[in-house]
C-alpha cells in the first residue's frame, strides 16, 4: 500500500511539472511575442504592459496593457487583452496551425476594461476621420438636437460621461458538420449600451485556411440575430437634447422621430410605420432593440439588391422587436438609385470590349424541311385555393393581401401553408406564404 501510494504522489509531482512547464513554455512565448509587438509599434506609439496570464480553462493573456500614440496627448488602458481557444492544449496547437496556414476550430480575442478618456486627444482624430465621409446617413442621432449636429467628446461630456469604459470580444466556432462558421461579437460601454451579435454563415465547402476564408465565394447567410439594450445613454441624451432644442421632452422625441423619417425618405428609404413606432418606443423607454433573420434557405446578401423590398424582407425571415414587442408591420421600401446616389457608391468601369475578329464566311444556306408542329399555348386559370393541391408542380401567380405578387413552382401544399419556389436573376429561394392572406391564384397550364 505504502509503495502504491508513493507511485500516485510521484505521479502527481510529474503532472504538476508538465503543466508548469507547459505554462512557462507559454508565458515565454507570449512574453517573447509581445516584446516583438512593443518595438514594431515604437515609431508610432509608446506600448507598455504589466504581465501575462495563463490560463487552464484555454486562454492566454496580457495583463494592464497601455498605448499611447506619440502624436497625441493621450492614451487607452486595457485591464487584459485575452486570446481564448477551446481548451489548454489548443493554446499550443494555434501557434502551430496558423503557421502550416490552418484554421483553429476556436478562437477569439476578449478585451476586458477597456478605458479611452472623452479629452480632444484619440476620439477626436477617430471621429474626425469619421466626419470626412460625409453621409446623408451620418448623425442622425443627433437630428432634433438643437444646434447639435453632431455628437462628439464635447457632448458627450455635457452629458456626463468623462470616460469611455467597456468590454468586447469578437470570435467564431466552427461547425464542421454544418459547413458553417458562427460568428459572434459580444460587448458593452459602461452607463450606455450591450450589443450582442450572433451571424451564422455558410458555404458549400467550408474554408479550410485564412486564406481560403479570405479568397472563398461570398457566403450565405444562414442566421442573424443582434440585440442592442440600452444601459443610460438614452435617458441621457434625451434629456440633454431636449435642452439644447428648448422643447419639453416629448415634443423633442416627436421633432427627431420625424426627422429622421424624413432623412431616410429623402434619401431613399421609406421605413414602414410598425418601423417607425419600434424606433420611437426604443427612444423613449430604452430596453431592448432585438433584429433577427432567419431566411427560409441560406441566401447570399450581394444578391438582396436584384429582389424587390417586400420579396427581400420575407427572404430574409426578417423580424424586429422593440422591448419584446414584436413589430406586426416590418415591410419597407426603398429606392435603389436614391440609396446608392446618398451613399456615393460609383458604378464600376465596363471593361474595354476586345476587338472584333472578322466573322467567319456564313454557309450557303440549306432549304427548310416544312414540318407541321402542332402548336401548344398554355395561359394562367384563375384557381381557388383549396384546389391548388390538383396543380403541386406547375407554375403558379399569386398576390397576397398587402399587394405582393409572386411567380414560381408550387411545391407544397399543407393546411394553412404555400411552399413556392421563386427564381430570380439571383438564384432561387423557397417562400412559406400564409393561405388566408392570399387573394389570388393563378396556375399555368
Amino acid at each position: 500500500m505504502r509503495k502504491l501510494v508513493n507511485l500516485v504522489i510521484i505521479l502527481l509531482v510529474i503532472v504538476v511539472l508538465l503543466v508548469v512547464a507547459a505554462g512557462g513554455y507559454l508565458w515565454y512565448s507570449t512574453k517573447q511575442d509581445m516584446d516583438r509587438i512593443v518595438t514594431m509599434a515604437a515609431p508610432l506609439a509608446e506600448i507598455s504592459y504589466g504581465g501575462i496570464n495563463i490560463s487552464l480553462t484555454g486562454s492566454v493573456g496580457v495583463n494592464q496593457l497601455r498605448i499611447k500614440p506619440h502624436a497625441i496627448n493621450d492614451a487607452i488602458t486595457i485591464g487584459a487583452v485575452r486570446l481564448n481557444v477551446h481548451n489548454f492544449l489548443d493554446l499550443f496547437n494555434i501557434r502551430w496551425q496558423l503557421s502550416q496556414n490552418q484554421l483553429p476550430e476556436t478562437l477569439s480575442l476578449a478585451f476586458q476594461d477597456l478605458e479611452m478618456p472623452l479629452s480632444d486627444g484619440i476620439l477626436n482624430t477617430i471621429l474626425a476621420g469619421r466626419a470626412a465621409k460625409k453621409s446623408p446617413f451620418a448623425h442622425l442621432d443627433a437630428l432634433g438636437c438643437g444646434p447639435v449636429t453632431a455628437f462628439g467628446a464635447a457632448e458627450w461630456r455635457e452629458m456626463g460621461y468623462d470616460r469611455f469604459v467597456g468590454n468586447m470580444e469578437v470570435g467564431y466556432r466552427i461547425d464542421a458538420k454544418n459547413n458553417m462558421l458562427k460568428l459572434f461579437v459580444d460587448g458593452n460601454l459602461r452607463d450606455r449600451a450591450t450589443l450582442n451579435l450572433d451571424i451564422d454563415l455558410t458555404w458549400a465547402k467550408l474554408p479550410e485556411s485564412p486564406t481560403d476564408l479570405a479568397f472563398a465565394f461570398a457566403p450565405k447567410l444562414a442566421k442573424l440575430n443582434f440585440v442592442l439594450r440600452d444601459d443610460g445613454f438614452n435617458q441621457r441624451r434625451n434629456a440633454y437634447c431636449a435642452a439644447k432644442a428648448g422643447k419639453p421632452l416629448p415634443e423633442y422625441l416627436a421633432d427627431h422621430v420625424q426627422q429622421v423619417v424624413e432623412r431616410l425618405r429623402a434619401n431613399g428609404i421609406l421605413p414602414s410605420t410598425g418601423l417607425i413606432a419600434a424606433y420611437q418606443s426604443y427612444l423613449n423607454e430604452g430596453g431592448t432593440l432585438t433584429i433577427t433573420v432567419s431566411p427560409p434557405v441560406p441566401i447570399n446578401p450581394a444578391e438582396l439588391h436584384r429582389y424587390a423590398p417586400t420579396d427581400a424582407v420575407q427572404l430574409l425571415g426578417l423580424r424586429i422587436k422593440a422591448n419584446e414587442v414584436a413589430v406586426a408591420d416590418v415591410p419597407l421600401d426603398w429606392d435603389a438609385a436614391k440609396v446608392v446616389k446618398a451613399l456615393d457608391i460609383k458604378p464600376e468601369p465596363k471593361p474595354e470590349p476586345e476587338p472584333e475578329s472578322p466573322p467567319p464566311p456564313a454557309p450557303a444556306p440549306t432549304p427548310p424541311t416544312p414540318v407541321e408542329v402542332e402548336k401548344v399555348y398554355q395561359t394562367y386559370h384563375p384557381t381557388p385555393v383549396g384546389d391548388l393541391n390538383r396543380y403541386v408542380g406547375k407554375i403558379i401567380r399569386l398576390r397576397t393581401a398587402s399587394g405582393a405578387q409572386y411567380r414560381g413552382r408550387l411545391d407544397a401544399i399543407s393546411e394553412d401553408k404555400i411552399r413556392v419556389t421563386v427564381h430570380k436573376s439571383g438564384g432561387s429561394a423557397v417562400l412559406s406564404l400564409r393561405a388566408n392572406e392570399i387573394t389570388e391564384t393563378e396556375v399555368l397550364y
